[in-house]
């Protein structure tokens, strides 16, 4: 089996379940996609569901593989912090459709798949609650729920596939910086 094929077929994916979503694209779209016969198709994949959790297990294992490499770093909590905010923006950004079948296709797997892409999520919801455990524990924020606080940044950082815009005057830096002010310095002045 070639992997450039598969390479090439997991990026038409990607694209197609982008643009028209998971259940809404057929195995013929992706074949007629990278030119292939819908039978030959199966040489390279198992199903589309497969082709899925491939690109979503794929997706989530970067960040998590990212951020795990921050936590490892001789930081403090709040340089972590910033860094994970912009690490995770720029992936996402950078990768906008596939983080967009990431957060919003993702959900269309089988139960088993499915609880694979959620345990990874939450290993990485984990990751990011240690750095305000850290940070809680150095005196550097004043945290009184790790966890849901953990949940409100992801919650503000994955929604960005739904506003983000490339034409748009803001890069992934500058939304970094507003995203990284705005939790780690508040609103108030």
């Amino acid at each position: 089996m070639s992997s450039n094929k598969q390479n090439e077929i997991a990026l038409a994916a990607v694209k197609l379940f982008e643009q028209k979503g998971y259940r809404a694209t057929s195995v013929q779209d992706i074949a007629d996609a990278v030119g292939l016969q819908k039978g030959s198709l199966y040489h390279y994949i198992a199903s589309k569901e497969d082709l899925l959790m491939q690109i979503a297990h794929q997706a989530i294992l970067q960040f998590n593989e990212q951020l795990q490499s921050i936590l490892a770093q001789d930081i403090s909590a709040r340089q972590k912090l910033e860094l994970m905010i912009r690490t995770h923006l720029t992936m996402s950004i950078d990768n906008l459709e596939t983080t967009t079948v990431l957060w919003r296709e993702a959900f269309a797997l089988g139960e088993g798949p499915q609880e694979v892409i959620a345990r990874m999520s939450d290993e990485y919801l984990n990751l990011v609650t240690q750095i305000l455990r850290e940070g809680v524990q150095s005196g550097e924020f004043h945290v009184t729920e790790p966890r849901v606080t953990a949940l409100a940044i992801l919650g503000a950082c994955n929604w960005v596939y739904r506003w983000y815009q490339q034409s748009g005057s803001l890069s992934a830096e500058d939304i970094s910086d507003i995203f990284g002010r705005l939790f780690l310095d508040g609103l108030l002045t």
